[in-house]
């Protein structure tokens, strides 16, 4: 393996990641509207893991990116790096979303007992 594909190796690996953060929960969701098990709340159990994935292929793709520009390689491979950043930033923005979503849930919940 030479080094040129280490950089690319990393990027498309980072762009998975970020696009399997970005699905967990719709795919969370969709399993808690058609189980009878799982409740929607149950499907926030899964916001950690979309965090995690995007977080990890946010920092993976930032560097793949930083390697592909230092070795300035002629066939490219920096916009699928762009790609998985941008995609990786979108997942975490969308966990942090989903986060306070049932924060503010859980406070409201709290609020109404209260009463």
């Amino acid at each position: 393996m030479t080094i040129e594909r280490i950089p690319r190796r990393r990027a498309w690996v980072a762009l998975l990641l970020a696009l399997a953060g970005v699905l967990t929960l719709p795919a969370a969701v969709e399993v808690a509207r058609r189980s009878k098990r799982v409740a929607l709340l149950d499907a926030s159990y899964a916001i950690p893991l979309a965090f995690l994935l995007g977080l990890v292929a946010l920092v993976m793709a930032t560097r793949a990116r930083r390697n592909l520009r230092w070795l300035r390689l002629r066939q490219g491979g920096t916009s699928v790096a762009s790609a998985a950043v941008i995609v990786g930033t979108l997942a975490v923005c969308l966990a942090v979303a989903a986060a306070l979503s049932v924060g503010f849930y859980g406070l409201v919940l709290l609020y109404q007992h209260s009463r």
